[in-house]
């Protein structure tokens, strides 16, 4: 500083000003021994002097921090709006991504629903055809029915639904062609089932099928109702 000043003796004072550019403005230099008086009648001649001056530089420097102050608020409110403008593109971007999201689960969902009642549907349709071979297979089993005679027995079978059925056997027909008579018919959709007398209750299960009618009592006429197996 004492040499940017030029200062050749000391004790040495310089009353400097700041200016643009980091730069200083010397008002006035004041070197050798002074005494206090002096030094104030100089200090306050500077003052007077330069009061236009330092009134502009003060004006300047105010004008500097104003335009600062404005440029920083204006920089501030526009990474604002900035970042405002960006949050609700992510905001919209993510409802657009969820809507999506959305729209494909339901679409999976829709294709599910519709692939399970075509399944269900198609199930369906071949445990029907199913049975409806069973049913055909099970009637030409069976033969024609007999006409009467002595040989030949009368059954009457009663359905859950109320449904009442009647043929004729041969009395050395077994009990098994019974149920294939039941099986033959589209009378219920149950396929476990057993069948039974009423008096005496008797019930020809799995181990009397291999009996003939007359064998298990029912000639020359019996009465039977279904018992739908749980």
């Amino acid at each position: 500083m004492s040499n940017s000043l030029n200062a050749s003796r000391f004790p040495f004072c310089a009353v400097v000003m700041a200016s643009t550019n980091q730069r200083i403005v010397l008002l006035q230099q004041v070197e050798g021994p002074k005494s206090p008086e002096e030094m104030i009648t100089v200090l306050q001649r500077v003052v007077e002097e330069c009061a236009t001056s330092l009134v502009a530089a003060r004006i300047e420097a105010e004008e500097r921090l104003n335009n600062q102050r404005l440029r920083e608020e204006q920089d501030a409110a526009y990474r604002a709006a900035l970042e405002a403008d960006q949050a609700r593109e992510r905001e919209r971007l993510e409802e657009l991504k969820r809507r999506e999201r959305e729209a494909a689960e339901a679409e999976k969902k829709r294709k599910e629903e519709e692939e399970a009642v075509a399944r269900a549907s198609q199930e369906a349709a071949e445990k029907e055809a199913a049975l409806a071979r069973r049913r055909q297979e099970k009637a030409m089993a069976l033969g024609a029915e007999p006409e009467k005679g002595p040989g030949v027995t009368r059954v009457l079978i009663r359905f859950p639904t109320g449904e009442r059925r009647e043929r004729r056997f041969y009395s050395s027909a077994t009990v098994a062609s019974l149920y294939d008579y039941v099986d033959s018919l589209d009378c219920m959709k149950a396929e476990k089932y057993t069948l039974v007398s009423n008096f005496p209750r008797v019930t020809y299960g799995p181990e009397k099928q291999s009996l003939t009618l007359e064998e298990a009592g029912l000639h020359l006429q019996a009465s039977l109702f279904i018992e739908i197996e749980q």
